[in-house]
C-alpha cells in the first residue's frame, strides 16, 4: 500500500522535488539576479493589491507608475499567481513554493502524457523525471515565466491528444484552460512557440487520418470549445496585452541581430553528457550561462540511440513526428548558427518579436524525450539486454571520443589549472570548462559502469528509477549552485529586502528625488528598493521589460530633475518658479514652501485621494504615469485629465479647497476579468461534478 502511495504521481513528484532542490525546500537560500530582481517584486504588488481587496490592476511603486495587468510576464492575470498571493501574501517562502510547483506539475504532465501513449509506467516515472530535472529547467529558475511554461506545456499535450484521438468535452475544456494559464503565466515567446507546435501536431494528425473530412466533422466542435475557454478565461490578459502594446517598445518586430541574441551554440550540446561543464565562462560558449544545457539524463539518451538503431521512427509514424520536432527545434535554437531561424524570422508571424532562439531547446528536449519512450517501451517489455548493451557501448565510445578531444584541445589548460588552492565557493566561478568536465568524468564513468554491470533481468524496474533518480539528482546538485540559489541565506536576502508590511502607506511630502535617493541595490541582489518600501519613484534601474516608452523618454530628458524636485501631488507653477532657484536648493525650496498645500486621505494600487487648496487657478500635477483608465474626480464631479510633461498626468483645478481623486478603472478590462473569473468557477465546477461522477461510477 505505501509504495503504491509513494510513487503515485501527486506524492512521488512533489517529494522528488523537494529532495532534490533541498536548499529551497529547507529556506536555506533563496533564489538570484531575474527571479529577485524582477519577479518577485513583481508578484509582491500583485499579492498586496489583492491582500487589499482590489484587482491588481496598476502599480504605483515601478517607475512612476505601471500598469500590472498589461504587463505581459507579470502574472497578473494568472490564478496560479492569485493562489499563491492570497494564502502566502508572497513571502520568499511563498515564491519557493511556487518553483517547487512548476517542477512538480512538470514531471505530473510529462508522466500522464506518457501514461496515454500506452507506455510502461517504468518508462513513464523515469522520463517524466528526466523533463523535471532537464537542463532547461535548471537553467530556467531564474526566468520564472520559463519553466512556468515549461510546466503547462505537458498538460496542453495531453489533453489535446486526448481530445483528438478520444474526443470528449472535458478535454477540449481542458486544453483550453491549459493553454490560458500558459499565456497568463509563462513568457510570451514560449506560448508563442507552443502555439506553432501544436499547430504542427494538429496537422500531423490531421494528415494521418485516414478519413480526413470526418475527422474534421468530429472535431471542429471540440477544437471551437478550446478555443473559447482559452478565449474567456485569457481575456483581460488579451486585452490588456493589445492594448499595452503601442505603450511599449517590447512586443513589435525587432532587428535580426536582437531576436538573435542568446542564440544556442551546437557546441553546448555537450552539455547532453556534461551540464556542469558548460556552467564555464568561455570564449567559445558567447551565449548566456542560463541558455545552454540540454541534459536529459544518461537513460533518455541511451533509449534514443536504442530507438535510432532499431529504426523505431519507420514503425511509427508519431515517433517520426518527434524525432523530427526534435532535430527542427535544436536547429531553430541555433539562431545565428545556423539558417533555420533567420527563415522562420522572415517569413513565420510573431517570431521576429522575442530574442533568445536557445528557448527552442525546450521543446528539442521534450520532442526528444517523447522519441526515447517509444524505444523504451518496448525494451522495457522484452528486455533485449543484447541491443541494449550494444548501445551502451556506442554510448561508451561517444565519451570516449569526445573526451580524448577535449583533452588533446585543452591540454595546455589542464596542466597549468590551478586544481588545488580552491575553496568549493570558488568552483563555481573560477573553475574552467575542461576542469568541471574532468570533475563529472567520474560521475559519468560510475553512472554507465552500472547500466553495463547489470547482468540480470531481477528488479530491473526498480534499477531504472533509482538509476535515473541518482543520474539527475547528482546532475542538479553540481548545477543548481551556479544556475538557481544565491550565494547569501534566505535569512540574510530577506533582511536586505526588508519588505513593508503596510500595504499601501500614504504618500509623504518627500520630493520623488528624495524618495528615490539610495533605492539602488549595490549589492546587484535585487535591482531597487522601491517595490519594497513602498515609495514614489525612480532610480537608473530598469525593472520591466515592458516599461512605457513615454516614461523613458521622460527619464532620459532634461526637464526630469525639475520635475522629480517635487512629491506626488503638486501644481505646476510651482515648476516655472523652481526653474528659476539654484538647483542645489530646489529640495528645500519645495519642501519648504508648498509642503500644506496638500493633504493625502487615502492611497492603494489603483486610487489616490487628497484634500488640496490653491489660491488661484492652477494645474494639479500627479506624478503617475498617463494611461487609458485613468479617471478623476473633482468634489466628486468628473474632470478631464491632460497629458504633461511627456508622460505625467494633471486636472485642472479653480482657486479654493477641493477633494480630489485619481482612480484607475480600465472598465472593459475590469468587466473581461469578471468574465474570466465567471468562466474559471464554471470550468472547475464542471471538473468537480465529472470526477465525483466518475470515482462513483468506478466504486461500482
Amino acid at each position: 500500500m505505501f509504495k503504491k502511495i509513494g510513487l503515485h504521481p501527486f506524492v512521488f513528484f512533489p517529494l522528488v522535488t523537494c529532495i532534490f532542490f533541498w536548499p529551497i525546500t529547507l529556506h536555506l537560500f533563496t533564489f538570484k539576479n531575474d527571479a529577485l530582481t524582477y519577479y518577485y517584486p513583481i508578484r509582491t504588488l500583485i499579492s498586496d493589491a489583492l491582500q487589499n481587496g482590489e484587482l491588481p490592476l496598476w502599480t504605483p511603486f515601478i517607475n512612476m507608475g505601471y500598469p500590472l495587468h498589461a504587463d505581459m510576464q507579470s502574472g497578473a492575470c494568472n490564478p496560479i499567481i492569485w493562489f499563491f498571493s492570497c494564502c502566502t501574501n508572497y513571502s520568499l517562502a511563498g515564491f519557493h513554493a511556487e518553483m517547487l510547483l512548476y517542477f512538480s506539475f512538470a514531471g505530473i504532465g510529462f508522466y500522464y502524457l506518457c501514461t496515454q501513449m500506452g507506455w510502461h509506467k517504468t518508462v513513464c516515472i523515469v522520463l517524466a523525471l528526466c523533463y523535471q530535472f532537464s537542463g532547461f529547467m535548471l537553467d530556467s529558475v531564474q526566468f520564472f515565466v520559463c519553466i512556468s511554461a515549461a510546466c503547462y506545456l505537458p498538460f496542453v499535450l495531453l489533453f489535446l491528444y486526448k481530445m483528438l484521438t478520444n474526443g470528449g468535452k472535458i478535454n477540449a475544456l481542458s486544453t483550453g484552460f491549459f493553454l490560458s494559464l500558459m499565456l497568463t503565466g509563462s513568457y510570451p515567446a514560449m506560448f508563442i512557440i507552443t502555439f506553432y507546435f501544436l499547430l504542427s501536431f494538429c496537422l500531423f494528425i490531421f494528415f494521418n487520418h485516414k478519413k480526413k473530412w470526418a475527422f474534421v466533422s468530429q472535431k471542429w466542435l471540440l477544437i471551437l470549445i478550446t478555443t473559447f475557454t482559452f478565449f474567456l478565461m485569457s481575456l483581460p490578459a488579451i486585452i490588456s496585452f493589445i492594448q499595452h502594446l503601442p505603450f511599449i517598445d517590447r512586443g513589435k518586430q525587432q532587428s535580426l541581430a536582437f531576436v538573435q541574441q542568446n542564440s544556442f551554440v551546437p557546441l553546448s550540446l555537450i552539455s547532453l553528457i556534461s551540464p556542469f561543464s558548460t556552467t564555464a565562462t568561455a570564449a567559445w560558449l558567447p551565449t548566456d550561462a542560463l541558455m545552454r544545457n540540454t541534459y536529459m539524463g544518461i537513460l533518455p539518451l541511451i533509449f534514443i540511440l536504442y530507438g535510432l538503431k532499431q529504426k523505431i521512427f519507420l514503425l511509427n509514424k508519431t515517433a517520426l513526428f518527434f524525432l523530427a520536432s526534435g532535430v527542427v527545434f535544436f536547429l531553430i535554437a541555433f539562431g545565428h548558427y545556423f539558417f533555420m531561424h533567420q527563415l522562420l524570422y522572415s517569413y513565420l508571424p510573431l517570431i521576429n518579436t522575442f530574442r533568445h532562439p536557445a528557448l527552442f531547446r525546450l521543446f528539442a528536449i521534450f520532442s526528444f524525450l517523447m522519441f526515447a519512450g517509444f524505444g523504451f517501451n518496448p525494451w522495457v517489455l522484452h528486455k533485449n539486454f543484447t541491443a541494449f548493451k550494444q548501445v551502451i557501448k556506442l554510448h561508451s565510445v561517444i565519451v570516449t571520443i569526445i573526451t580524448v578531444l577535449l583533452f588533446i584541445i585543452f591540454f595546455n589548460s589542464i596542466v597549468d589549472a590551478n586544481w588545488y588552492h580552491l575553496s568549493i565557493k570558488k568552483v563555481y566561478h573560477q573553475y574552467l570548462f575542461i576542469q568541471r568536465y574532468l570533475l563529472q568524468l567520474p560521475i559519468i564513468i560510475l553512472l554507465i559502469s552500472m547500466l553495463w554491470f547489470k547482468k540480470n533481468q531481477s528488479k530491473i524496474h526498480f534499477f531504472l528509477i533509482a538509476f535515473c533518480l541518482i543520474d539527475l539528482f547528482l546532475a542538479v546538485q553540481l548545477n543548481i549552485p551556479a544556475t538557481v540559489i544565491g550565494s547569501k541565506s534566505m535569512n540574510e536576502v530577506n533582511t536586505l529586502l526588508n519588505r513593508n508590511k503596510v500595504l499601501f502607506p500614504l504618500p509623504t511630502h518627500n520630493s520623488i528625488t528624495q524618495n528615490s535617493a539610495n533605492t539602488l541595490d549595490t549589492l546587484q541582489l535585487y535591482g531597487s528598493t522601491l517595490p519594497f518600501i513602498k515609495k514614489i519613484g525612480r532610480n537608473d534601474y530598469f525593472i520591466t521589460p515592458g516599461n512605457l516608452t513615454s516614461q523613458q523618454s521622460f527619464f532620459a530628458s532634461a526637464n526630469k530633475n525639475y520635475i522629480f524636485a517635487h512629491e506626488l501631488l503638486y501644481f505646476d507653477e510651482d515648476t516655472i518658479n523652481i526653474k528659476k532657484a539654484n538647483p542645489k536648493l530646489l529640495v528645500n525650496y519645495k519642501a519648504n514652501t508648498f509642503n500644506n498645500q496638500i493633504d493625502y486621505t487615502l492611497f492603494s494600487a489603483n486610487s489616490i485621494t487628497a484634500q488640496v487648496q490653491n489660491s488661484k487657478p492652477e494645474k494639479l500635477v500627479f506624478l503617475q504615469n498617463y494611461y487609458p483608465g485613468w479617471q478623476a474626480t473633482i468634489d466628486g464631479n468628473n474632470a478631464p485629465i491632460e497629458k504633461v510633461h511627456q508622460t505625467f498626468m494633471a486636472i485642472q483645478l479653480s482657486a479654493g479647497k477641493h477633494l480630489i481623486n485619481f482612480t484607475y478603472a480600465p472598465m472593459l478590462i475590469i468587466y473581461s476579468w469578471y468574465i474570466a473569473i465567471a468562466a474559471m468557477i464554471i470550468f472547475i465546477s464542471i471538473i468537480l461534478f465529472s470526477s465525483v461522477h466518475w470515482f462513483f461510477n468506478n466504486r461500482k
